[in-house]
């Protein structure tokens, strides 16, 4: 082992921006001298620069107005590289610094299906693409997955904006037009370029809900639109959004014009619009997101893409609502209708995932919202089907929500209706308990689980004791119980101690009569074990679904995905399923798909259910080709808007919905930071790509929602040198098992570990893993060794 220097991240934050200004060469400025010039500083000489005066590769654009609260901000870009960053400076320091990107949306056909022809890839049973990649040694890698298929364009609604506080939502079409505007003619040559599919897409400032199109007409000349939606009520009108747009001309890294309009196109009496009023707008609109987020969890890792994407969905989510209000869609009727609000997704996964993220008392009012105005006191809800799995989730979400120190006003408030479902639940349960103990079916909970069976022919042939219907319940009658319990030691409360025992014991007597359920109902067909979604049955979903596509098996897809979200399942179960869908046509390059057999339709809106079993079961590749195939192949490559589903085979896609856009967003956090359901203990780093642990490498993750408090944790690799270090911080009276895993890259093996200058015994080579007891120090560093 060779010695290293301990570093600490903070030397390598300012290291790394220090490298970052230098190279970028960027001026400063000295003064203010008008709303139209100022004097710049760079390599200590003083420019006098007006707008549209380029100062090495940095164009002056324009001049932010100085308000009560805001102050007079100069305003640079750099247009010499497609990829040039927008600069907000004062006359001090940098106030923002919003990076633009732009991704291809055409493929390369030479890359396309690996080899294969979409006829081959339909008709394999097996997930053809998908174990192509995971033969290979190694993680799946992103630009192989992206690479499998074209990029989404099929699209109608492709991208959006919007903000959380107006009810008006502005969709965009491929290439950048939008009911009320078209750049097209400020440039005719878009409309070619939009309709051979060069346009390329990207986002200004990292996870802005700033929407970039370019055009490029040459290897160096391109026009540019951006286009966002200000922080800001127009005309006191709550019901119409307004929305910036600047079309730039850039021909060899020069600026030639720049055109901004606000909402609509110029007429009488606009002439022209004030584009200080622009950049004063996108200002604010960076420091209002920076509000919004400023109490969630932050990541720094290697692959810039994920930490952007992940955080910009969060950011889609929050503005596709209405205030607090659910909203499923955006645009589309059967999405963004006001009827759909009820839908048990948009509560459930859309309030996990600000849980997960630290947005804690967002979630709440989510919690609030929901339980206020979409369920009754008989745990009924105003939607028109219950997904009966849901409503044990729904529980588990409140539980989490107490657990990261939600205000428990928040449950009480809102109690009759959470007992309401839970009520609800037992009483399901109380009837499956009415049959024969020998039956495969007894004790699991029947009702449908999927909303939709309302739809089919013969809505009550759905009434079907679907295993997640049961494994949602037991994991919500556990997690909720211990609140209950712990809320009523606060209160002094017997009655309610006692109903969180009740609910506790509920949970554990369900679990056992899943595992007998689950062995009674497992079929044996052609030498292969499986695991039917629905206890009892005689037949599998490949046998079944095929010859009646009504059969209630049909709705195999949601239930899958919520027995392996339910974390219920042993890791044998669990495989079952894994094996099962992997070799009958519903696994496509890594995603699970939905709506029947062999559809070749990604299951995006869902797929979180199935990463999170495939991660809490340690099959960590599988779950990196699951992230990669939905960040590619389930979002828009440069705007990440993601479709309810999406057919790879057919090329069309669902509309917009909000479930599927927070995918990302909870992969990325179960596989930096994952509390395991069945036991007190933590996993850091439980599912990270080996690649990020390559030699100079980081991870930095910063208060991160535990049901201890919020925990941050860094690790920096100097596997040149044979070691890593890692520092973790742990929240006050922090009594769980912490697994630090260490996914280094192939060829190196775990050989000691020293923890505060200390030798330390703990750990396992084989599993990458160093495990720190209950109660250890708040802040501990530790070195792994090579």
């Amino acid at each position: 082992m060779r010695p290293i220097k301990l570093l600490s991240f903070v030397s390598l934050v300012l290291t790394t921006s220090a490298a970052f200004a230098q190279q970028s060469q960027r001026p400063s400025v000295a003064r203010f001298l008008s709303n139209s010039q100022i004097e710049l500083k760079q390599n200590r000489q003083l420019i006098t620069a007006s707008i549209g005066s380029r100062v090495g590769d940095w164009t002056f654009v324009g001049v932010t107005p100085a308000g009560p609260n805001a102050p007079q901000l100069a305003v640079l870009e750099d247009f010499s590289r497609r990829d040039g960053h927008i600069v907000f400076l004062d006359a001090h320091s940098t106030i923002y610094d919003l990076a633009k990107s732009s991704e291809p949306t055409s493929a390369d056909p030479s890359t396309l299906y690996l080899g294969h022809t979409l006829d081959e890839i339909h008709k394999s049973p097996t997930d053809l693409l998908g174990e192509a990649i995971l033969a290979k040694p190694g993680d799946p890698q992103y630009g192989e997955v992206a690479s499998v298929f074209p990029p989404l364009r099929n699209f109608k609604t492709y991208s959006f904006v919007g903000t959380p506080e107006n009810i008006d939502k502005v969709g965009f079409a491929y290439g950048g037009r939008t009911p009320n505007f078209d750049p097209a003619p400020y440039f005719p040559a878009i409309s070619k370029i939009r309709e051979s599919g060069q346009v390329l897409d990207g986002l200004v400032g990292s996870y802005l809900p700033v929407l970039r199109f370019v055009y490029p007409d040459s290897s160096n000349s391109w026009t540019e639109m951006l286009a966002f939606a200000p922080l800001r009520i127009s005309n006191d009108n709550p019901r119409i959004q307004p929305v910036w747009y600047r079309i730039a001309r850039i021909e060899n890294g020069e600026l030639k014009w720049a055109k901004y309009i606000d909402s609509y196109h110029p007429f009488p009496p606009r002439i022209d619009y004030d584009p200080a009023l622009f950049y004063r707008d996108l200002a604010a609109l960076k420091s209002g997101w920076d509000s919004i987020l400023q109490n969630s969890m932050t990541i720094d890792v290697p692959d810039q893409r994920l930490a952007d994407m992940a955080r910009f969905s969060l950011v889609r989510a929050i503005m596709t609502r209405v205030g607090d209000w659910p909203k499923y869609g955006a645009f589309d009727k059967d999405y963004a209708g006001s009827e759909h609000d009820g839908f048990p997704d948009t509560f459930t996964v859309e309030t996990a995932a600000m849980l997960d993220w630290g947005l804690v008392d967002r979630a709440g009012r989510y919690i609030d919202n929901y339980f206020g105005k979409f369920v009754r006191d008989d745990g009924s809800i105003l939607y028109r089907g219950p997904e009966t799995g849901q409503y044990g989730r729904m529980l588990t979400v409140v539980a989490q929500f107490a657990n990261l120190g939600g205000s428990t006003s928040v449950l009480l408030k809102r109690r009759s209706r959470i007992d309401g479902v839970t009520k609800l639940l037992l009483a399901l349960r109380a009837r499956a308990l009415q049959l024969p103990d020998t039956d495969p079916a007894f004790g699991m909970i029947a009702g449908w689980s999927e909303a939709d069976a309302c739809l089919d022919p013969d809505p009550p042939r759905y009434m079907q004791p679907y295993f997640s219907n049961s494994t949602e319940a037991a994991r919500g009658f556990h997690d909720l119980g211990l609140v209950w319990q712990r809320i009523g030691q606060q209160q002094h409360d017997a009655a309610l101690i006692a109903w969180g025992r009740r609910l506790v014991q509920e949970g554990a007597d369900l679990r056992s009569d899943i595992d007998t359920a689950i062995s009674r109902s497992i079929l044996t067909v052609n030498g292969e074990k499986i695991l039917p979604s629905i206890a009892g049955v005689k037949e599998p979903f490949h046998v079944v679904v095929p010859r009646d596509e009504t059969d209630p098996q049909y709705r195999s897809y949601r239930a899958y995905m919520e027995m392996m979200y339910s974390g219920s399942l042993t890791a044998d179960q669990a495989k079952l399923i894994v094996d099962y869908r992997a070799s009958h046509h519903d696994i496509l390059l890594g995603m699970p798909t939905a709506y029947g057999y062999n559809t070749g339709e990604l299951a995006g809106f869902l797929s979180y259910g199935y990463a999170y079993g495939l991660i809490q079961q340690d099959m960590i590749r599988r779950a990196l080709l699951l992230l990669y195939s939905d960040m590619a192949h389930q979002y828009t490559r440069g705007t990440w808007t993601a479709p309810e589903t999406r057919n790879v085979i057919f090329d069309r896609a669902a509309p917009y919905c909000t479930p599927a856009q927070l995918v990302v967003p909870l992969i990325t956090r179960w596989l930096l930071v994952f509390e395991d359901p069945e036991s007190n203990s933590v996993w850091l780093g439980k599912g990270i790509p080996s690649d990020w642990l390559a030699d100079g490498k980081s991870i930095r993750v910063s208060n991160a929602p535990t049901k201890w408090g919020k925990l941050s944790y860094s690790v920096k690799s100097h596997l040149n040198a044979d070691a890593i270090e890692a520092q973790i911080q742990f929240p006050a009276n922090f009594s769980g098992e912490t697994r630090l895993r260490l996914r280094v890259p192939a060829g190196h093996s775990l050989k000691s570990v020293t923890l505060d200058g200390h030798p330390y015994s703990n750990f396992d080579p084989e599993a990458q893993t160093i495990t720190l007891p209950p109660n250890s120090p708040s802040s501990v560093s530790l070195i792994a060794h090579y």
